[in-house]
């Protein structure tokens, strides 16, 4: 014998052991280093989604319209200070106090803000034109002057130039005009306009050249959504004789400011609009604007309006101004956003948590593996004498460096696939927990394996115990489940602070509950299947599902993994379809119709066809009401006028429109002089006042005073009061409120105008370009008025960076749970692969051939697949419908309630059929690789 071969023949039983752990400790190794690289990189990934989120939400509403905007006006220039060059040139004042609001902001919010806008609007003043055939039929032409800074970028010149900045004295002045406005006017580049108004000293008027004509360059900065009437001239019929009156607006530069203010029209409103640029960790640096937006006021009036010695008086450059006003829209939309985020990553963590469960199972199971191979070896050394104690400490030691390793290689690569600079960084605390978690499952795996194994009992006591103490564990994760159910669902929809431990803990145990009653139904449905076919022709199915039923609670932890993967990939689905199909909904709410119109007070528009357009007017007004029945008062009820007709007309399906439609009639006047007008209430007014009519409080209107009776004739259903055509006026209703519905044309003559109220123009447009919506919705209610439209709502939704995110979040956690799960099944079935193979050598030694021992080890798990298929996609459908009070999705769709659910049914089915098919695989492969035993391995496996 050769030196050293007894030497090496004693480390071969050790190396033998080694080399048989090396797959299961690689199995391990892989699970923590899964962990600790999304420990890693998973918060960074969602915090610069949500970065993205928050600066897309800030940009798409700066588009729309400034977010914060100061303004003032000038004091005394038009008397006080003579000739023009008494006072400061207006550009200077613009942008000496550009500099100074931007200064008087917090650290914090200074380094973000920018001045992206000056501007100076002068009232609408009297314009005479020469007369053209463009000009027949106008009687009077009005003229809004406005200078933008930044107007030069956002139109392209088709005749002439620009406005220029400087002019000789002897020269007139100039200003530039829209197409449309130089066309309905009758001008064109070179022609000449006067402009008359009123001074201190009498009447004034200024000649204008026309220096060019130009069009609306779109850059997509939405310039053009906050100043449309830039392009559109407005014409307003007026009562004969007068005939048409025509308002244009018309841009000059700096110096026809200073121009005008020096010939003394009233001073301009003039204007700054800040604009944010959010850095990149946008949600972090949002928690800090709190503060600096809440005290920017406070100290811009202590920059500029704080004068010497104490004394208060606002100037703008040297020049005496108005009390400066602070126009506030950043604020709302970080508060709406953070809630929405919050409420993102509540619903985000279920998909977290259970992909942590399917990690750890998987774990679970390889360790299991482990052990079972070892089995032999423990129990000999056990009856030697080794204590428990020594046992867990030999078999945990070697595999806390492998872990460990693996645990920081995961942490660098998750590092390396982390994004820097957001506002989330890694969570080091999350890998050392994962860690721990999963090399704690070895030791004590380790010691339940090991310990002292009790006496066997076997009286009828014993019995009843053991099945006792199975239903005492099943009834408790019951109760478990109940309650945290209806601790969610009687929680509602209120904001959870972050990730959400109860909502992300209840599906579990809902989850766990339904795998117990799969365990429970699924083998008495294989015994009764059993029972059936054991009498019939073949065996293979027979003795099939009978192994199966047998050894179903074997394979729970498979059936677990199984149903949370399958059930949470379906919830994340319909997560998913019921946001996309809520989107619409709350872009119908948002507009009422493809766009509307809003101003403030009565002032609706006369329903018609206009450049292809349906308009169907609408118009909101509080009313003091008093019972005829016992004289209770419902002071300020909202009452909403609605034309019927038109609104049926335009949208036949409505169904407000259709129930106004049958419930109008004609205002009735009775014989004590008051009209009656025929309403719909909604439920709060029944249950104000269940029974009788209306009076409202007398005005006066046209020197005669009126009294209105309202008579219901009706209540507003559900569908009635969620119809879209309710959502843009009455949006800043209050859920549950108080309301009254007319359909009748003749009411808004009957009603007062109130100034406080609100007026709205639907419109209705078959493939109407947005742009020529935005221009129709303008010029319906007037200057003053907003315009919303469907698609850009729509648009914002369906793009938002939240939604995106949880859409993501569940895409890659299904996935890699998937293949954790796979993995998870695989190592179960190796588990479970000694009975089933001892049931195979048997019938193999009697000649069972191959296709046929394929067909048993699928009749086998087949089962197992039908269970989990089914489980799951119960689990995915019922868990949403459970939870749907505390996930409040309503947040990322708007509209007037929340969201209905919406199954994605190709989803669900998709996953059942992958699902079915990946245990089929696994049979597959179980089977050609019994197919390579040998005759000797098979009987010693069936002598085991």
């Amino acid at each position: 014998m050769r030196r050293g071969t007894g030497a090496r023949a004693g480390l071969s039983p050790a190396r033998r052991e080694a080399r048989g752990d090396l797959p299961m400790l690689v199995v391990l190794a892989v699970l923590v280093a899964a962990l600790t690289a999304l420990s890693a990189c998973a918060p960074p990934l969602i915090g610069r989604q949500q970065d993205r989120a928050l600066r897309q939400r800030i940009a798409t509403a700066q588009t729309q319209g400034p977010l914060l905007t100061v303004g003032t006006r000038l004091q005394g220039l038009n008397t006080a200070l003579g000739p023009a060059n008494s006072h400061e040139p207006i550009g200077a004042v613009l942008s000496e106090v550009g500099d100074q609001l931007v200064g008087a902001a917090a650290a914090p919010l200074r380094g973000s803000l920018a001045v992206a806008r000056t501007g100076a609007d002068f009232a609408p003043v009297r314009t005479s034109v020469p007369s053209t055939p463009a000009t027949a039929g106008v009687d009077s032409v009005v003229t809004g002057l406005t200078y933008l800074s930044d107007a030069g970028p956002h139109v392209r010149m088709v005749a002439g130039a620009f406005p220029a900045a400087h002019t000789a004295k002897r020269q007139d002045p100039q200003l530039a005009l829209s197409h449309d406005a130089a066309a309905r006017l009758g001008l064109s580049a070179g022609g000449r306009i006067g402009v008359s108004f009123s001074t201190g000293n009498g009447e004034a008027t200024m000649d204008f050249t026309v220096s060019g004509i130009f069009e609306p360059r779109q850059t997509g900065d939405g310039f053009w959504n906050s100043r449309p009437l830039l392009d559109t001239p407005l014409t307003y019929p007026q009562p004969p004789p007068l005939g048409i009156q025509v308002y244009v607006h018309a841009l000059i530069s700096t110096d026809g400011v200073d121009r005008l203010m020096a010939a003394g029209l009233d001073t301009p409103q003039l204007s700054w609009q800040l604009s944010v640029a959010p850095a990149r960790a946008a949600v972090a640096q949002s928690r800090s604007l709190a503060g600096p937006l809440a005290g920017y006021g406070a100290a811009m009036t202590a920059v500029l309006c704080q004068g010497p010695g104490g004394t208060v008086g606002c100037q703008a450059d040297q020049e005496a101004a108005d009390r400066f006003s602070w126009t506030d829209g950043l604020t709302p939309l970080l508060d709406a956003f953070g809630r929405e985020r919050l409420q993102a990553e509540a619903v985000q963590s279920f998909a977290l948590v259970a992909l942590v469960c399917v990690v750890l199972a998987a774990a679970f199971t390889a360790v299991r593996v482990l052990l079972r191979r070892r089995d032999g070896a423990l129990r000999l050394q056990r009856s030697r004498g080794a204590s428990p104690l020594r046992l867990v400490l030999l078999r945990s030691a070697p595999a806390l460096p492998v872990l460990l390793c693996a645990a920081g290689a995961g942490w660098l690569l998750g590092l390396r696939s982390a994004p820097t600079g957001g506002s989330v960084g890694p969570r080091p605390l999350w890998a050392v927990a994962a860690t721990a978690a999963v090399w704690a499952l070895l030791p004590l795996l380790t010691w339940v394996q090991t310990r002292e194994p009790r006496r066997p009992r076997r009286s009828v006591r014993a019995v009843r115990h053991r099945f006792g103490g199975r239903a005492v564990l099943e009834a408790t994760t019951l109760l478990l489940a109940a309650a945290g159910v209806v601790a969610l669902r009687g929680r509602g929809a209120s904001a959870p602070q972050g990730v959400d431990p109860q909502l992300s803990a209840v599906p579990l145990v809902v989850a766990v509950v339904a795998v117990l009653a799969l365990l429970r139904i699924y083998p008495l449905v294989l015994r009764l299947l059993a029972a059936r076919l054991r009498r019939g022709p073949g065996v293979l199915a027979f003795l099939g599902l009978a192994k199966a039923g047998r050894e179903a609670t074997a394979t729970g932890l498979a059936l677990f993994v199984l149903v949370l993967t399958l059930g949470t990939a379906v919830f994340g689905g319909m997560v998913s379809q019921t946001v996309s199909d809520g989107a619409a909904a709350g872009a119908d709410w948002y507009a009422g119709a493809d766009a509307v119109a809003l101003s403030s007070g009565n002032s609706a528009p006369a329903p018609g066809v206009a450049r292809g357009v349906k308009v169907v007017g609408e118009q909101l007004r509080a009313v003091g009401l008093t019972a005829d029945r016992d004289g209770a008062a419902l002071p300020d009820t909202p009452l909403l006028t609605v034309d019927a007709r038109a609104l049926v007309a335009a949208d036949p399906g409505s169904p407000l429109g259709r129930a106004l439609l049958a419930a109008s009639a004609a205002p009735v006047r009775r014989a004590d002089g008051s009209v009656e007008l025929p309403v719909l209430v909604s439920p709060a007014v029944l249950a104000a006042e269940p029974a009788g009519d209306f009076v409202s409080e007398p005005f006066s209107n046209a020197d005669h005073l009126h009294r209105v009776r309202y008579r219901p004739v009706g209540t507003l259903t559900a569908a009635e009061l969620d119809d879209p055509a309710l959502g843009p006026i009455t949006d800043q209703l209050a859920p549950g409120s108080r309301l009254l519905v007319t359909g009748s044309a003749a009411a808004p003559a009957l009603l007062q105008p109130q100034v406080a109220g609100r007026s709205a123009a639907l419109l209705y447009g078959d493939g109407e370009d947005p742009a020529a919506l935005r221009t129709e919705g303008a010029a319906v209610l007037g200057p003053l008025g907003t315009v919303r439209l469907r698609s850009d709502r729509l648009a914002a939704v369906r793009t938002d960076g939240l939604v995106g995110g949880i859409q993501r979040v569940y895409a890659v956690s299904t996935g890699l749970a998937v293949c954790f799960g796979l993995l998870a099944v695989l190592l179960e079935l190796v588990l479970t692969a000694e009975e089933r193979g001892r049931t195979a050598s048997f019938l193999r030694t009697l000649g069972l051939g191959g296709r046929a021992a394929g067909l048993l080890q699928l009749t086998q798990l087949l089962p197992l697949a039908a269970a989990a298929a089914a489980g799951g996609a119960i689990l995915g459908l019922v868990e949403p419908r459970l939870l749907a009070p505390a996930l409040n999705l309503r947040q990322f769709t708007g509209g007037p309630g929340q969201p209905a659910l919406h199954t994605d049914y190709r989803l669900t089915g998709a996953l059942v059929l992958g699902l079915v098919l990946l245990v089929v695989a696994a049979a597959a492969v179980e089977t050609a690789v019994s197919r390579y035993r040998r005759l000797g391995a098979l009987l010693r496996l069936g002598d085991a």
